[in-house]
């Protein structure tokens, strides 16, 4: 991606604090009957194991509330990948999502918004690549350990529970098929204390409404690639 480039697509998730709002939690499909995708993850900025598996729980149980059955595919890295290469495009179907976690010098190269910690490309229904951006992953979670244990965060946020619920808010983007941000659950554009207060407690999520164009856009990414 050129950085003359990344201004023209939207910002994903912006880092400002000023906003609160409420998840809404949604009733999940049994798990015969929930569509499927494969998160193809490509870890260039090196995050821990544990933090990685933990962010990948979060967001399992995030879109399992949504009716949405995910599975995670950590792929190993060489000194000859990059994020223009990394996936072997080929074998991947619209049910493949490739997820890159860019360090903090590839989104500097790349020209990553200061205040965003992902990004959802491109637009149109088939899109199947996201970014997130760790560094600004990290700067929320320092930002947010000041507060914690105030009247406005008395529970505190984990770094995995931020970067998994950045993770499925972009990969929201792409199964919404929807650059804009709604005022309401994980899809809000800017996250305030309220918001980090819900994902303590598990409820900050998907709409109801949304869950039911993510159901429609998984099965017929489903059925386009012969899945169902």
């Amino acid at each position: 991606m050129k950085t003359t480039q990344i201004l023209t697509l939207t910002v994903g998730l912006a880092l400002a604090s000023g906003f609160t709002g409420l998840g809404h939690a949604a009733e999940a499909a049994s798990p015969e009957t929930s569509p499927a995708i494969t998160i193809h993850v490509y870890n260039y900025a090196g995050v821990s194991t544990k933090t990685m598996t933990e962010a990948e729980e979060v967001a399992t149980e995030i879109f399992r509330k949504a009716g949405v059955h995910t599975q995670w595919a950590d792929r190993g890295l060489t000194a000859a990948n990059d994020q223009s290469n990394s996936a072997d495009h080929s074998g991947f179907t619209l049910a493949d999502i490739q997820l890159s976690i860019f360090s903090r010098v590839m989104s500097d190269r790349d020209g990553a918004p200061n205040d965003a910690m992902g990004l959802a490309p491109g637009s149109g229904p088939d899109r199947k690549i996201v970014y997130i951006f760790y560094n600004n992953v990290e700067a929320r979670f320092w930002r947010l350990q000041g507060a914690q244990g105030s009247a406005r965060l008395c529970r505190p946020v984990s770094m995995a529970k931020i970067l998994g619920h950045a993770m499925a808010h972009e990969i929201g983007h792409l199964l919404l098929n929807n650059q804009v941000h709604s005022a309401h659950g994980i899809m809000r554009g800017e996250w305030g204390f309220a918001d980090f207060r819900d994902m303590t407690e598990g409820m900050f999520l998907f709409t109801p409404q949304q869950t039911e164009f993510l159901r429609a856009d998984v099965r017929r990414r489903a059925w386009d690639s012969g899945l169902l």
